[in-house]
């Protein structure tokens, strides 16, 4: 009797051993899935980083040449389309070319801190119907194919951030929303057709000057950075914005001119032209924009606080509109001055 109670113990432990066992596999199975076998794929490491959508990231950061790249994106799997791919830190890949990833398709490209210098014409052209967002930065890239950028019909953000662009980049796009270009030696840009272009980032290039119509017929534009730039003058015609609420920033650059008409739209937001070399608030210039209830941000300019600052600082509604640390070149605050002393001498 007890033999015959310990083999049926025995029994059913094994079942239960069994089924626990090959509930595990099923599980692990289906964490796997969708991605690729682990081995066809090898070093990438795909995940699935959302179980309710079952989206799959391909993280490539441990790919160490092109043919490599190649060789894994031309196997078959499971699913052709990917949520995102990734590679990070990764010092070997300088060029991304036209086939490396085969007929894969992604919506988010991720190249970020590596020796990339050249983005392939057509490396990403089994990916023009669904990439979101692109972004390749902290890297050499000297070459991007931005002729292309109207082909992709869903990119909506683009970051080249921090790399080594130059020339006069000309952008054409029915669906980009937010360019990055900030840090990288750029002279100018083009920016052509852009309905939905929302925000452009251009701090810390070596652009200079700005010619008249760069950043109007842009119907979707809020805001607009500039920030550390060589730029000297701002000639009319250069800003023309459509929106209710938007904001320039033009800080830290050599401006010593705003031509009347070279802001033009802005209301409701903010204008900062701090650390310029400004010695007047036209008021042909900046009255306009405070009447339209844009408050500007002045500090860190040799303003000369003569006469030619008097409708602003006999003006309650105009000085609630200028930041507090704007200085005269006596160092004298603007708020400071006497709007008394203005209404007799001037």
């Amino acid at each position: 009797m007890v033999h015959q109670i310990f083999v049926l113990l025995a029994a059913l432990s094994c079942c239960f051993c069994c089924g626990t066992l090959a509930i595990e596999n099923k599980d692990q199975h289906l964490r796997d899935l969708p991605c690729p076998p682990a081995e066809d794929i090898q070093p990438c490491v795909c995940t699935v980083i959302d179980s309710s959508t079952y989206d799959i990231e391909m993280d490539c950061s441990s790919v160490t040449t092109n043919d490599e790249l190649a060789s894994i994106f031309s196997k078959d799997f499971p699913y052709n389309g990917f949520f995102s791919l990734v590679i990070e830190n990764n010092y070997d890949l300088t060029i991304i070319r036209q086939g490396d990833f085969g007929q894969k398709t992604f919506q988010q490209i991720h190249i970020t801190s590596g020796s990339l210098q050249t983005v392939e014409n057509n490396a990403f052209n089994s990916s023009y119907d669904t990439l979101r967002e692109i972004d390749v930065e902290n890297t050499n890239l000297f070459y991007f194919p931005f002729h292309e950028l109207n082909l992709f019909t869903q990119l909506y953000r683009l970051d080249l951030q921090n790399n080594q662009l130059h020339g006069s980049p000309e952008l054409t796009s029915l669906s980009l929303g937010y360019i990055y270009l900030t840090e990288n030696p750029i002279d100018g840009i083009i920016l052509n057709s852009l309905p939905l272009l929302d925000n452009i980032y251009l701090q810390s290039t070596s652009i200079t000057l700005l010619p008249p119509g760069t950043f109007t017929d842009l119907p979707n534009l809020d805001y607009i950075h500039l920030g550390y730039n060589g730029l000297q003058v701002l000639e009319a015609g250069t800003i023309n914005l459509q929106t209710s609420f938007n904001n320039v920033y033009l800080y830290n650059n050599d401006l010593t001119s705003i031509a009347e008409g070279a802001l033009v739209g802005l209301k409701g937001g903010n204008l900062d032209v701090r650390y310029n070399q400004l010695t007047e608030l036209a008021e042909a210039v900046f009255r306009p924009l405070m009447d339209d209830s844009v408050y500007v941000f002045a500090s860190g300019n040799p303003l000369d606080c003569g006469c030619e600052i008097a409708w602003l600082v006999t003006s309650d509604t105009y000085m609630n509109l200028l930041d507090d640390d704007a200085s005269c070149t006596s160092g004298q605050l603007v708020s400071e001055l006497d709007p008394a002393m203005f209404d007799v001498i001037c």
